[in-house]
């Protein structure tokens, strides 16, 4: 058995920016703050992570009560406002050769499919729900679970593993498990729990940076490079 842990934003999908207009939105509406994503790179970053980050760039404005312990009511706001720019958005796109390398390994009886994302749960479904692409994964790691990356790969690893054993199989080895993303951050997360790592060049690092941080092989995108992706996969 094989899982492949696949990372959301600018390696399954581009979002034209959404999601970064959506926590704008929450941060004006919840607190008066303009512009909140402002100097902030969320590239690789969880959730919780960049909303931490957002607060801890703007400690003045919340003397005397100091920076909200709960991330709650933000990310309930910002999940509101994500419905709405997933949908308005013109800049949607499902990246190359992903629907139809998701349809091929759907198929396969030994491949299981999820998701390590920093996105919160309802937020990758989001994410998802436009491209249709929901229905291929059942489950993962996700922002939601873990503000620290590596804790929520840990997260979809573990899921994966039990439904391999629930499908007659053996507890999932490290070598058979892939984490798949555009980031260096996804790279370190998948080897900080000794897996294995595809950097995929969708995003804003290049084939040379995402080998730099050490991923067992990096693709253009997964159109390309697909057969180098399924070569190294062991699935053909």
């Amino acid at each position: 058995m094989t899982l492949l842990l696949f990372d959301i934003d600018q390696t399954l999908v581009s979002t034209g920016g959404a999601g970064i207009r959506a926590l704008d939105r929450a941060f004006d509406k919840l607190y008066s703050i303009e512009n909140a994503m402002a100097g902030i790179l969320p590239h690789g970053k969880t959730d919780p992570g960049i909303i931490r980050e957002i607060f801890n760039n703007l400690p003045d404005m919340f003397v005397g009560d100091g920076i909200p312990t709960s991330f709650t009511p933000i990310l309930e706001t910002y999940l509101e406002f994500l419905q709405d720019e997933i949908d308005r958005t013109t800049d949607y796109t499902v990246l190359p050769g992903i629907s139809e390398l998701l349809t091929a390994l759907v198929k396969q009886s030994d491949i299981l499919l999820g998701l390590a994302t920093g996105n919160v749960e309802d937020g990758a479904r989001i994410k998802l729900e436009r491209g249709n692409l929901n229905q291929y994964f059942s489950f993962g790691g996700f922002g939601s679970d873990s503000e620290n990356r590596a804790e929520l790969v840990r997260r979809g690893a573990e899921i994966g593993s039990a439904k391999s054993v629930s499908r007659g199989g053996r507890p999932l080895q490290p070598h058979e498990i892939f984490v798949i993303g555009d980031t260096p951050l996804d790279i370190a997360a998948g080897r900080q729990c000794g897996f294995m790592t595809i950097g995929v060049a969708t995003g804003k690092f290049s084939v040379a940076e995402l080998t730099g941080a050490g991923a067992t092989i990096a693709i253009s995108d997964l159109e390309q490079g697909r057969d180098q992706f399924l070569r190294t996969t062991l699935i053909v």
